[in-house]
């Protein structure tokens, strides 16, 4: 299979997810972080650009995409960086409610759970689609420590 070019923009992009890999980011808070930087050619990294760049990204494997909450409690799509030696569609995400970072769950936890989920309720879990919301170990420490 021929890698795909890496235009400035899509380096931009992925280097912004792989220099965080615990965090999301919303596509407006990627523009937002972006679209004043300027690519190696010297041109400003455009919204559309992003948003086109994002959508590749997750075509590749390199990005995934899953449904979030903004500030707001609005539903939006977010997207965090997949490195190459996960697999992620092998394993369920846990997000911390708190700080929003994002674990992968190990694999044969997921494959134990998703195996028992489908003996007692004949459901097929999509493991890598799945997230799982609750505290991270520091946030629920830190929660400890306020009461």
């Amino acid at each position: 299979m021929k890698k795909p070019y890496l235009t400035p923009a899509r380096q931009a992009v992925l280097s912004l997810f792989s220099s965080y890999p615990h965090r999301h980011f919303t596509a407006e808070q990627v523009c937002t972080l972006l679209c004043s930087a300027k690519g190696e050619d010297d041109s400003l990294i455009g919204k559309s650009t992003v948003y086109r760049q994002l959508s590749r990204l997750c075509e590749q494997g390199q990005l995934r995409r899953f449904e979030a909450t903004d500030a707001d409690g609005l539903a939006v799509h977010a997207y965090q960086y997949v490195a190459p030696e996960q697999n992620c569609a092998g394993h369920f995400h846990l997000k911390c409610q708190s700080c929003g970072r994002v674990s992968h769950a190990d694999a044969e936890l997921t494959e134990r759970i998703a195996s028992q989920l489908g003996a007692e309720y004949g459901f097929s879990v999509d493991c890598g689609a799945s997230m799982l919301y609750g505290l991270c170990a520091v946030c629920q420490n830190q929660t400890k420590g306020t009461m």
